[in-house]
């Protein structure tokens, strides 16, 4: 029995592989986008946001593809003859689609040969004919929000109400966050309000909270689970109140991209710190944190100079582990 094509994000160790095979096999997809002068740079900035996938039949590559999402595009594809399934193209399109739309991007373009425009057709991209009728490639395009679920068309209308640029997934690298469906309680804030996370999360955080205790931080949860409806309304309250959207945008994460839709996110302080302030990184709590979070599946999300482009946020922690 043959072994089943699988489709993945590529690892770190692959990347010169991969350089090397898009340089030998599809030197005319990079011509022309900027990428041709450091492919293998170019390949291994996309491997954070997932955004190179390969597709493997068992220890053998298959296929693979690439996203340029700063530019909505698709840069690279690749099936290999003798291990490509008849449906491994279709599978490499539908992964790298579902990762262009968590980033927001609405339209996905490329280019691809116009023997295969029957075949993208059917993928439901558009094509347009090159500047010349002898051209042997086609741009496509394709309308990714016509196949997006309810769920998501929800969060981008949200994020269309408040006036959130239609690029601010793809600018700050920020991935759409679905609402939790599995919470319980983790706990009482500052404020005396009951906080719920995802079951993992909501354990992880109760022992990292007694280790802490025990090694004597004192660790005080702000915030937990925030719904997207919940952040929609605090923006909506800073807009009424008269802030500008780029103001509000520094310190608040728009509806839908948030972390703490995903009941894996905790806002932190400790005895003597306002809460959600850079202060808190002068603290015990926060030198523990760094040293021991990571133990119990936490990393902080948005350090200084983080790759998002977002103000640092050394109160911030989130549950990482799947």
């Amino acid at each position: 029995m043959q072994d089943a094509i699988k489709v993945r994000p590529a690892r770190t160790t692959e990347i010169a592989t991969l350089a090397k095979l898009v340089e030998t096999r599809l030197p005319d997809m990079m011509s022309g986008n900027n990428w041709a002068d450091n492919i293998e740079a170019r390949l291994a900035s996309l491997v954070p946001d997932q955004a190179l996938l390969v597709a493997t039949r068992g220890s053998r590559l298959a296929g693979m593809i690439a996203l340029d999402i700063d530019h909505h595009r698709i840069v690279a594809c690749y099936l290999d003859p003798e291990n490509a399934s008849p449906t491994t193209p279709k599978e490499l399109f539908r992964n790298v689609e579902k990762v262009a739309l968590i980033f927001g991007i609405r339209t996905l373009f490329g280019v691809a040969r116009r023997r295969v425009s029957g075949f993208m057709k059917s993928l439901g991209y558009e094509i347009t004919p090159g500047t010349s009728p002898e051209a042997d490639t086609v741009e496509i395009s394709k309308n990714l929000l016509a196949e997006a679920d309810e769920e998501l068309i929800r969060i981008i209308e949200h994020c269309d109400r408040l006036g959130i640029p239609e690029n601010y997934g793809a600018v700050h690298r920020m991935p759409l966050v679905r609402d939790a469906t599995e919470l319980v309680e983790a706990g009482r804030d500052i404020f005396n309000r009951e906080q719920r996370l995802m079951p993992p999360a909501a354990d992880a955080w109760a022992r990292m909270k007694v280790a802490a205790a025990n090694a004597g931080i004192d660790l005080q949860l702000v915030s937990a689970y925030r719904s997207i409806g919940y952040q929609t309304n605090i923006l909506k309250k800073k807009l009424g109140e008269g802030q500008s959207l780029k103001r509000i945008l520094r310190v608040s994460a728009p509806p839908g991209y948030s972390e703490h839709h995903s009941g894996r996110a905790i806002d932190l302080t400790t005895h003597g710190c306002k809460p959600l302030e850079e202060d808190f990184a002068k603290t015990r709590a926060y030198d523990w944190l760094r040293a021991n979070a990571r133990f119990f599946g936490f990393r902080e999300s948005y350090p200084k100079n983080n790759r998002h482009q977002l103000a640092w946020e050394p109160w911030h922690w989130y549950y990482f582990k799947t």
